[in-house]
């Protein structure tokens, strides 16, 4: 027998339309109605939209009839007729079942049209909302409904849900019961954004005979499987088989039709799932499509008690909710984009204010404060500034982010890379890193080290586990400074106890790839150091040969004379004024040749002298006259 509800509203009650007894009940929800109850009738009856926040209505003891252009036949309560005042004398509301409640009152602070029905969300300027604004602006006694008139030519129907896997059937209570405990262990205080008390007693009722529907499917299907992937409780292949449920569920056309809160809660496990296991780029990919699906319900936006409250939830628990799922899915999307420099998708701001405490084991808001603490990567916000300036960006994002306190060994990994990050983009300004910054760095990475060791003993997989030991291996290489290659040896040590705990193929991939750039900068060090050898010895600097020509009297050149490296290094000046030109004359020719003109001769030999700390410049420059009495290396000069 059907159910019929004891009371009905006045708008249903003269409309002769179905009403469930809330208020406000569902009929006027969708259609945009004031729902209000008439004396003597349910104007006690409160619920939710959803049944389960209780709102006490006002109670009416008068009635007044419509006038004969009017529609709501009962007098409305006292917030409804606030609200009715408010409206202009021609925004009569509509009929449809996507009807959009718009207030005059929120018109300054929003700029879109929230349909409760559907939980959507769209801008005021929409072609979709467009029709309605229109007849409602023509005076229509039935404008239009928010819908998308048009948009295509129809000649194919829509694509039904077509998943016909359930999880219920695979995967049993215990198993699911034991999943939900890992993932509150694990992954919930870091990625807290979802109600665990709430989701065990769905997954209670799924299991036992209550469906809770599709969504709920795709997200308990991603909860199961990153607590599979955090401590086994499945074996690789069942954990597979839940996974690709989760994903055929979020691809689907009608889930995609008629998204609610759930699905972007398990777009967010498929983010985390598929950042722990797959490509860059597809993170990159996913991460955008759950920030679109964000601004799509409006997870973002101030939540009032008409606007499609979900679960048993009331309007500060929902907005708790709600706020959580934004902080995560941007802190998520941020990190990825950050880290692969991808542009990002910035729909909104978080409602911090409405977070609810959860107490100490509740860290999520560390995590977005890290990421706050990030410049803006948007390319034309870059383009339009120097290069000083974006690198004082950078300074001060890296000071706050190091200052930024943590407590799990996650959010060292994540604080370390983000400095990897910066450091990265410093580089590219040409403008140099300070020494006080590269420190920064550089303590940053050591405290990831042990932090990365400790997550790999506990056999938790998160992703930056090898990935960041493997980028501070790059940096430190990059730095090359004493400091940074002095810390090679442990990071080289941690890096290689991860990949023989793993043995994975990526792990030892990253452990091979250290060790040729670790072997390529030990061979470039050796090259800079054999130059320097050879700088500091003086035989390698040894003139190769001199030679002395001599021409006969006929004019013909004879062949030279080579002089050898021993009487070379003999080739030094005296303190008696002997010039080196004069000592090779005497090794090479065996004959001194006296000169008028004691200043040396500018051959080879020669030009060393000039190196001496004794030579007498100003003797060398006078002319010979005045230099015939003094040698330049004599006593008399010297003094």
């Amino acid at each position: 027998m059907r159910q019929r509800s004891r009371y009905a509203c006045a708008p249903c009650r003269q409309r002769k339309r179905k009403c469930d007894g809330k208020f406000p009940c569902s009929t006027c929800t969708g259609y945009g109605y004031e729902c209000h109850y008439s004396s003597g009738g349910a104007e006690n009856v409160a619920t939710s939209v959803n049944g389960s926040a209780s709102l006490q209505a006002a109670p009416i003891s008068t009635k007044r009839k419509l006038s004969a252009a009017g529609i709501d036949g009962d007098v409305p309560s006292s917030a409804a007729a606030t609200r009715h005042k408010q409206r202009q004398a021609a925004g009569s509301r509509g009929f449809g079942d996507e009807i959009a409640t718009i207030n005059k009152d929120r018109e300054a602070s929003t700029n879109g049209v929230m349909i409760p029905s559907k939980c959507r969300y769209i801008g005021r300027h929409s072609a979709v909302a467009f029709p309605q604004w229109l007849g409602k602006n023509l005076q229509s006694r039935s404008p239009p409904r928010v819908h998308s008139f048009a948009y295509n030519t129809g000649i194919r129907k829509e694509l039904p849900y077509s998943v016909s896997f359930h999880i219920q059937n695979y995967i049993t209570w215990a198993e699911v019961h034991d999943s939900l405990d890992i993932f509150a262990t694990v992954i919930d205080p870091v990625f807290g954004f979802l109600d665990i008390e709430e989701l065990r007693r769905k997954s209670h009722d799924h299991w036992n005979g209550k469906d809770q529907g599709c969504n709920f499917e795709a997200l308990i299907s991603g909860v199961i499987g990153l607590a599979s992937l955090f401590s086994e409780v499945l074996c690789e292949g069942r954990e597979l088989r839940v996974i690709q449920h989760a994903k055929d569920i979020l691809d689907d056309p009608f889930v995609a039709r008629y998204p609610r809160l759930a699905t972007v809660q398990a777009w967010i496990l498929r983010v985390i799932y598929i950042r722990s296991t797959s490509r860059p780029g597809t993170a990159w990919l996913y991460s955008c499509i759950m920030m679109h699906l964000c601004e799509a319900i409006g997870v973002y936006k101030e939540r009032e008690a008409h606007e499609g409250i979900e679960g048993n939830y009331s309007l500060a628990q929902f907005r708790d909710i709600c706020a959580r799922v934004m902080m995560v899915a941007r802190c998520l999307h941020f990190i990825i984009s950050y880290e692969h420099g991808r542009s990002t998708v910035d729909v909104g701001p978080v409602l911090e204010h409405n977070i609810i405490k959860r107490g100490e084991a509740d860290l999520t808001l560390q995590l977005h404060a890290l990421v706050n603490t990030l410049p803006s990567d948007d390319t034309t916000i870059i383009s339009n500034q120097d290069h000083p300036t974006r690198r004082q960006e950078l300074t001060t994002a890296l000071t706050s982010l190091i200052s930024t306190p943590t407590t799990h060994e996650f959010f060292n990994l994540i604080k370390a890379d983000l400095c990897f990050c910066i450091y990265r983009r410093l580089r590219l300004l040409d403008l140099g890193v300070k020494q006080d910054q590269l420190t920064q760095i550089i303590q940053a990475g050591k405290t990831a080290l042990p932090a990365s060791r400790i997550l790999i003993l506990r056999n938790h997989p998160w992703w930056n586990t090898v990935g960041t030991v493997f980028q501070f291996i790059c940096v430190l290489l990059a730095i090359d400074s004493s400091e940074s290659l002095a810390t090679i040896p442990d990071a080289m040590e941690t890096l290689a106890t991860i990949a023989k705990h793993l043995k994975t193929h990526l792990a030892d991939e990253a452990l091979g790839t250290a060790r040729v750039l670790v072997r390529s900068m030990t061979e470039k060090k050796r090259r800079e150091a054999t130059v320097l050898e050879k700088t500091t010895n003086p035989e390698t600097y040894a003139a190769p040969s001199t030679a002395t020509t001599t021409t006969n009297t006929e004019g013909d050149e004879q062949q030279p004379t080579s002089a050898t490296n021993d009487n070379f290094n003999n080739n030094t000046s005296d303190i008696n004024g002997n010039t080196s030109a004069t000592a090779a004359a005497e090794m090479n020719m065996g004959t001194i040749q006296e000169t008028e003109n004691p200043v040396p001769s500018q051959d080879m030999n020669g030009l060393l002298d000039f190196m001496d700390p004794l030579w007498n410049w100003d003797s060398f420059f006078e002319p010979p006259l005045a230099t015939m009495q003094t040698a330049p290396f004599s006593e008399e000069s010297l003094l």
